[in-house]
């Protein structure tokens, strides 16, 4: 490369192909030097200098007193390796070279050796170190946040579970390799222990834990620790022979996770082989006498797996053991955490919340239903090869907008007694509309209320010889419409009988004096002999009405034929 020559104008001048060198860097008087500070660190306050430097200053003075007790066995056999003696072993040569700060250096940048060894040597080198300024952090979704000093090649979690040793819960990370190598290590306030590849857990750590929880627990006479009076629990066996209490309702109400207060502080966190769990969880109206399946009981134990795994909320275990239960069921009508048997409907009804004619429709429903329904929160129905109504809410619209699609037709039959083109219309406007089950029904039923009240009397009208077929058409108007709405249909009655039956209505109903010019004498004449009879048929109708009897009707209705002279017969 030939040289660079400097220009009598100032300017660089060479050969092509030269490099031409930048400009000299001016630093002007008084300015600061700028340090830079790598992401994920940042400056250590006093108190955290102060925290690390005397927890250095021991890992230095006294290293063998923050390695766990040992108080079970460790080997797996013949032949097969013990790893938590060659860490032991490893972490005793750093010990031994504790004082060889090269030594230390060269072994927290190896990639040989053990990994708890690596950053063992690599605290050590920090804690030769007179200051320290800048930390790194250390950010876990669990353990939070936490500030150490990294060096060397060491994992953050084993370097900060090493500088945090006085922490019962953080210095678990830095032996977590061991603990996925099987052996099992508890510790709290007052020790550090590994009980090898045993999970025996000391009484101490187990009472502390259940101590220390978010849950206030009291100890019986029996030495059961309890906590929470309801009558659905879970009772936690633990291998040591303690056994602790949880009411269902009192886990609803904690804020921070009860399983995650206990297994932080072990490792591996699997509490599930420490304890053995039994919940006597049963939906509200579950007759005491009537067992549970095996099923069942699988079922339930699964979902306790998943709490003590921390899949599972405290607060949502009772919904999902709930949710466990009715899975397996056979039979029975459920509305949140309440069981009803099949034949019980009353209950279930009244448990319901609707309006009358909502009610009716989901008494009809429960009648015609084939199979069964789960109606999810989202008001979804899922079918079901069982004979089970299972409800996420209590509200009777909810089941009857998820069941419509499948049942809507033989409600309107049973209920209405709609049937062919007119129900299929009627099916479809709903099975579209978001329109409430309370006014859609509410509204048919009106409409419908005069058809099916009709359909209460024995005789069709036109069936009927005049002059009883306008007095039944009389009281069926006055009935649906109101007896003002028969005193212009008596009047236009015609002329004849019918007529006369028209004058023997109005007199019946006391309409008498305003209405006389409307008629002729010889019509007020003969009707005036048939208003007893009339009168007497008005009555019964009333009764039909009421109840449904249409006895006295026949009766009545015969005893008018006689009074008019009617001569054809009645119809059946």
């Amino acid at each position: 490369m030939g040289a660079v020559a400097l220009k009598g104008d100032g300017r660089l001048g060479g050969t092509r192909g030269t490099i031409m060198a930048g400009p000299a860097e001016v630093e002007f008087p008084g300015k600061k030097k700028q340090k830079i500070r790598m992401r994920g660190t940042k400056r250590a306050s006093d108190s955290v200098q102060k925290r690390l430097r005397k927890n250095l200053d021991v890992l230095l003075e006294e290293p063998h007193s923050i390695l766990p007790t040992i108080s079970g066995r460790t080997s797996r056999g013949f032949g097969r390796p013990n790893k938590l003696k060659a860490s032991l072993k490893d972490i005793e040569k750093v010990i031994n070279k504790r004082e060889d700060r090269t030594w230390l250096q060269k072994r927290m940048a190896s990639g040989k050796g053990g990994l708890i060894g690596r950053a063992f040597a690599g605290c050590l080198a920090a804690a030769h170190e007179d200051e320290f300024e800048t930390v790194a952090i250390f950010k876990h979704p669990v353990y939070g946040s936490s500030s150490f000093i990294r060096r060397g090649r060491g994992k953050p979690a084993h370097l900060l579970g090493l500088q945090m040793h006085t922490h019962p819960i953080f210095r678990l990370l830095a032996w977590e390799e061991l603990a996925r190598a099987g052996y099992w290590f508890f510790s709290w306030s007052n020790d550090f222990i590994c009980t090898g590849l045993d999970p025996a857990p000391p009484e101490e750590w187990v009472a502390e834990g259940l101590s220390s929880s978010p849950l206030k627990f009291n100890i019986n006479d029996d030495g059961v620790w309890q906590a929470g009076n309801g009558e659905y629990k879970v009772v936690m066996n633990y291998s040591n022979g303690l056994v602790a209490e949880i009411g269902l309702d009192e886990l609803s109400k904690t804020k921070e996770p009860f399983v995650q207060s206990i297994v932080l502080s072990m490792s591996p966190p699997r509490l599930s082989e420490l304890i053995e769990i039994e919940t006597n969880y049963r939906p509200n109206g579950w007759p005491k006498d009537l067992e549970i399946n095996q099923e069942t009981i699988d079922s339930m134990d699964a979902v306790i797996e998943q709490w003590l795994r921390l899949e599972i909320s405290d607060a949502g275990l009772k919904m999902n053991l709930h949710a466990a239960f009715c899975e397996q069921l056979e039979e029975g009508l459920v509305i949140k955490e309440n069981w009803f048997a099949n034949d019980d409907k009353e209950g279930f009804l009244k448990e319901l919340q609707g309006s009358k004619t909502e009610l009716e429709a989901v008494s009809i429903l429960l009648d015609t239903l084939d199979g069964g329904v789960r109606v999810d929160s989202a008001g979804e129905a899922h079918w079901l090869a069982s004979e089970v109504v299972r409800m996420a809410d209590d509200s009777a619209h909810s089941l009857l907008k998820a069941t419509w699609g499948k049942c809507g037709l033989d409600i309107l039959e049973e209920m209405f007694e709609l049937t062919g083109s007119d129900a299929d219309d009627i099916y479809e406007q709903q099975l579209n509309s978001r329109k409430a089950f309370s006014g859609f029904l509410k509204n048919l039923d009106e409409k419908q209320s005069s058809v099916r009240m009709m359909k209460k009397f024995p005789y069709d009208s036109e069936l009927l010889p005049s002059p009883l077929d306008f007095a039944d058409s009389l009281i069926k108007k006055a009935h649906s419409e109101g007896v003002g709405k028969t005193t212009t249909m008596a009047r236009k009655s015609g002329e004849g009988r019918k007529s006369s039956m028209g004058w023997a209505w109005v007199c019946v109903h006391g309409k008498s004096d305003g209405e006389a010019w409307h008629y002729e004498p010889s019509i007020r004449d003969l009707g005036g002999d048939w208003v007893p009879a009339l009168k007497s048929l008005y009555e019964a109708s009333k009764t039909i009405i009421d109840d449904g009897g249409s006895s006295d009707y026949v009766e009545a209705m015969e005893q008018l034929r006689n009074v008019t002279g009617t001569m054809e017969n009645l119809p059946e």
